[in-house]
């Protein structure tokens, strides 16, 4: 493959969501349960791993509340967003 052909593909993959046949089933599940909680959380993921623009002060407590229990703060991320960031079924979800 080329770069071209790459971005080309990542861009077709971006303009047209298949939420039927994922490329991570959590999301894809987040994606068509939760609308509104897929933006909120593909925003906190932007601002974390790309530098976007928003930020979420609810999100991140939640991230530092796990960090303070020795939770690494990408594994918070995902068991949060994995949970809609209720951050007790995260947290049980970490140490079961």
């Amino acid at each position: 493959m080329t770069l071209r052909t790459v971005l080309l593909s990542l861009q077709a993959l971006m303009a047209a969501a298949e939420p039927d046949d994922p490329q991570d089933a959590v999301v894809a599940k987040q994606y068509k349960e939760n609308p509104e909680m897929f933006t909120l959380t593909a925003r906190h993921w932007t601002n974390v791993y790309a530098g976007g623009p928003s930020k979420n002060p609810d999100f991140d407590s939640k991230i530092q509340r796990l960090t303070d229990m020795g939770v690494m703060s990408h594994d918070a991320r995902v068991a949060l967003s994995t949970y809609n960031w209720e951050l007790e079924r995260a947290t049980e979800a970490i140490f079961t």
